[in-house]
């Protein structure tokens, strides 16, 4: 499936980087432009961005210390790009998040559970309809080694995706 507009760059060394400077196209999504505002507070935001690529096996995440976004290299080269695009967008909710001050990782709250986690799922969700996935893609989406099948199950329900049967 094409993203329309999202570029990456996916062969870059081990270190930091400007975010804008590895993914770009994310001016004209309406999803990630209801997030921030506007295109100028986003594109500010983006561009003075970092983003630390990283030698082992995780994935794209923020980093709750710094807002520094981090992937590991390797998913950066090899990800699905619909799914890559929709991490990114998962991942610019933490920031602005971040930039609000709120708590991203509030261990009173079950991961699946965590609001910060339901708003950026639900904005992720709403992009991932926009570009045309189906529900099963969706699913394929959500189905990620750190969240068993009850939590998924329990994460469907509170974002509004619905399987198959």
């Amino acid at each position: 499936m094409r993203v329309r507009g999202f570029r990456t760059r996916r062969q870059v060394h081990v270190g930091e980087h400007r975010f804008s400077d590895v993914f770009t196209g994310l001016d004209d999504s309406p999803t990630l432009l209801r997030v921030f505002g506007t295109k100028t507070s986003m594109s500010k935001i983006t561009r003075h961005l970092k983003l630390k690529v990283e030698g082992f096996d995780w994935g794209l995440w923020l980093d709750r210390d710094t807002g520094t976004v981090c992937i590991s290299r390797r998913y950066l080269e090899s990800a699905r790009l619909n799914f890559l695009y929709l991490d990114v967008v998962h991942v610019l909710v933490h920031v602005k998040q971040f930039l609000e001050g709120r708590e991203l990782y509030d261990q009173a709250f079950e991961y699946v559970d965590r609001p910060t986690e339901l708003e950026a799922y639900r904005y992720t969700i709403d992009e991932a309809r926009r570009m045309g996935m189906n529900e099963d893609e969706i699913l394929r989406y959500l189905r990620v080694d750190s969240v068993d099948d009850s939590e998924l199950g329990k994460l469907m329900e509170k974002i509004g995706v619905r399987a198959r049967r």
